[in-house]
């Protein structure tokens, strides 16, 4: 039974497991649905918001998507509610946060239990399943309406921004308001701004009082009517700019309103109350439900009418000429959650693949270069060679010549164990730098935690990999040098190379593989420093510079605290900043 009208619908609120991918997180299976993927590009591009209510780790499902390499799809996300209560009360704080109507509102989820407990808390809210999708995506070509350039989305990220400031605050409404420093403008120029303004009748319902729906041409003829007042009204406040939000058609013969009708996103802001008290409480007929009422004798002294709004760049607009790649273990995985972007942002991190296995060693300096040089083929018969490397290991963006910036931490690289096949001079990765396991020295130690039944085996599969391979360092100084130099010589030249090196001072918290890593950190740095010397689009940033204390280290010295991750971020950005000539990244307020 289908239980919705896409055309009706502003937000779509997505359940994860089993619904937006296949499997079930905590789990560690899940598989993207390249399809649904698609569909919130294109509901985005239709101007339909998109929410989350999982029942989930928020933070586990956030990297979820920024291991896969769908952190563009999550920023598509307004208002996500992920935590492991009750459904039915967070759809509905979902909507109300999003200053949406119930029957606007699209719910998807797979347990019907879900979906009666939302409809208990939201009667009027529209409900699917996960069979329903592909015939809601085939169905979007009927929404006649595009937003190319993410208007309304960024409209409301500037509104979630503001919501989550209010709720980390104890002042009252009013003076959250005040702070807010909201500013309108009103402009006559309504033919110029026809489009715009003709979307705002037919979706607008809130705050439309009038609910007069009526085409083009009726619309043009009551904008030129010498007996109307008519005109738009753009808002802004510190948060960011909601562009054209209101309008009205004041019949100045009988001082009632044909239209008077606002976007649901100053919903809250007293905007409508502003322009009703300055237009002198002149008559109106309103036409269903609002959510708010107007009032007689009521001005709201918060509010500035100016003849021109200061509209800046929001902050979280996009930039799609930048790009920007983080390629690297968990510490710019970390830091990167502390950033704001303004610009494509592309991320390769570890990951658990579907048969969980943990994919870090793409992320290894040798593991990229070898990636571009082999063909496809040579990179399948390595898979099914001891170690075994799974698939997902030779797979990577990184030479895309799009990249303006790429940040790449050796975190990876000065902690692996590294081999070159004697014959041919591919790379594998197995263990610690530490442990050498072409010395036999080494072999008892590694067999001790392998079932009795299973050691013969394991010692022949060394013993052949003693016989092809050759270790290559701890850590591997030359070898890594090498590859930096290809690297480099195959990115772009406009492409700036951001490398991290690791920290040099040592710490207590030593987990097995850390052992000696200040000094070994050390030695690559030095190396590394001297070889970037020959190049002006190399940075270099030493993790050393952001430690004060031990403190600063949590499991081990590739692992920090919340401060450390924060310095990161804000020297990523400036960085970044510096060789964009532009703000492309920022800091989030903690």
């Amino acid at each position: 039974m289908k239980n919705y009208n896409i055309r009706k619908a502003k937000l779509i609120i997505w359940d994860l497991d089993e619904t937006f991918w296949d499997g079930v997180l905590s789990e560690n299976e899940i598989t993207f649905k390249p399809e649904i993927l698609k569909f919130i590009e294109e509901l985005v591009t239709k101007g339909i918001m998109n929410s989350i209510c999982s029942k989930n780790s928020f933070y586990q499902a956030k990297y979820a998507f920024i291991n896969s390499g769908n952190k563009k799809i999550w920023d598509y996300f307004i208002f996500p509610s992920i935590n492991w209560k009750p459904k039915g009360e967070r759809v509905k704080n979902i909507i109300s946060k999003a200053a949406l109507r119930e029957e606007n509102v699209i719910f998807i989820d797979d347990n019907p239990a879900n979906l009666n407990e939302a409809k208990f808390y939201c009667p009027n809210i529209m409900t699917a399943v996960p069979s329903q999708i592909k015939k809601m995506a085939e169905e979007l070509y009927i929404v006649n309406d595009y937003d190319f350039e993410h208007t309304r989305l960024k409209q409301y990220k500037t509104l979630e921004a503001k919501v989550k400031e209010k709720e980390s605050t104890n002042i009252s409404n009013e003076e959250f308001l005040r702070n807010s420093k909201i500013k309108i403008t009103i402009k006559s120029d309504c033919e110029n701004n026809i489009e715009r303004i003709l979307k705002l009748i037919s979706r607008s319902n809130q705050l439309n009082f009038t609910k007069n729906r009526v085409e083009k041409d009726v619309l043009l003829e009551q904008i030129n009517n010498s007996n109307y007042e008519s005109a738009y009204i753009e808002a802004q406040d510190k948060y960011g700019n909601y562009g054209i939000c209101g309008f009205y058609t004041l019949d100045k013969v009988n001082n009632s309103l044909i239209h008077f009708l606002f976007s649901c996103r100053i919903l809250g802001m007293g905007i409508e109350q502003f322009v009703y008290s300055r237009l002198n409480y002149p008559k109106i007929k309103i036409n269903g439900e609002t959510a708010v009422l107007l009032q007689k004798n009521f001005y709201p002294d918060w509010i500035e009418l100016t003849d021109e709004l200061d509209i800046v760049e929001q902050t979280n607009s996009v930039n799609n000429n930048i790009n920007i790649l983080f390629k690297g273990p968990c510490d710019l995985l970390s830091s990167l959650d502390y950033i704001d972007t303004a610009c494509n942002i592309d991320t390769e991190f570890p990951y658990w693949n579907k048969h969980l296995a943990y994919v870090i060693n793409h992320t290894h300096t040798a593991y990229i270069v070898q990636t571009h040089k082999l063909p496809e083929t040579e990179l399948v018969k390595l898979t099914k060679q001891f170690p075994y490397p799974p698939k997902e290991e030779f797979h990577t963006n990184f030479f895309d010549k799009k990249y303006n910036i790429i940040f790449l931490s050796l975190l990876t690289t000065s902690h692996s164990g590294l081999y070159m096949n004697k014959k041919n001079g591919e790379y594998v990765i197995f263990g610690f730098a530490e442990c050498d396991i072409t010395d036999e020295n080494n072999w008892e130690s590694l067999l001790s935690t392998i079932p009795e039944n299973m050691k013969e085996k394991n010692l022949v599969m060394l013993k052949d990999f003693k016989e092809n391979y050759t270790f290559l360092g701890n850590p591997p100084v030359e070898e890594i040098i090498k590859n930096l130099e290809y690297i480099r010589k195959n990115l772009s030249e406009k492409t700036q190379l951001i490398i991290i090196l690791g920290s040099e001072i040592p710490t207590e918290k030593i987990q097995p593989g850390y052992k000696d890593m200040a000094n070994k950190h050390s030695i690559l740095n030095r190396a590394v420093e001297k070889f970037a010397e020959n190049y002006k689009n190399i940075t270099l940033i030493n993790l050393t510079d952001f430690i004060k204390d031990d403190e600063d280290y949590t499991t081990c010295i590739n692992h920090f605290s919340r401060r450390v991750y924060v310095e990161m971020a804000k020297a990523f950005a400036d960085i970044a900043n510096e060789k964009l000539g532009q703000e492309y990244l920022s800091v989030k307020s903690e």
